[in-house]
């Protein structure tokens, strides 16, 4: 008789989140990746992923012999050392760098223009304020 074991893991990879499908039957692995947007995905998103879209997802096949693949269980904090080394990495790609530099750059330009245009605005109203009191004055 042979089983069947699927899983599914959901992780975020800056910008997206991911699904990795995994199945192993007798000596065949396989595995397939679905993306789910940039936001956390909803439980209803998933369940609709697996139940109505389950035939739709493509596998890549691997051949596996049955020596190699361990049915042990791995200890809860290797897991934890080994989630968290797999996240460890710099913000994509050598593009998304360059948009992010550029982004940062707009934003200190936009922050130096609102900064300048609240100043002269502050001047502006301070004189108006000076004229008019100046106009009280002179009995006008």
């Amino acid at each position: 008789m042979s089983t069947i074991k699927s899983s599914l893991t959901i992780v975020y990879e800056p910008p997206f989140y991911k699904a990795i499908f995994e199945r192993r039957f007798d000596s065949t692995y396989e595995v397939s990746q679905v993306n789910l947007g940039p936001s956390e995905p909803k439980l209803t998103l998933i369940y609709d992923l697996v139940i109505h879209h389950w035939n739709k997802i493509i596998f890549f096949k691997q051949t596996v012999c049955a020596s190699s693949v361990s049915e042990r269980k791995i200890n809860p904090k290797r897991l934890q050392r080994l989630a968290k080394k797999s996240i460890q990495y710099g913000v994509g790609t050598k593009a998304q760098q360059t948009l992010q530099k550029q982004l940062e750059c707009q934003k200190v330009t936009r922050q130096h223009n609102r900064r300048t245009r609240k100043i002269l605005d502050q001047e502006k109203r301070y004189k108006l304020r000076q004229t008019k009191k100046i106009q009280k004055h002179k009995g006008h």
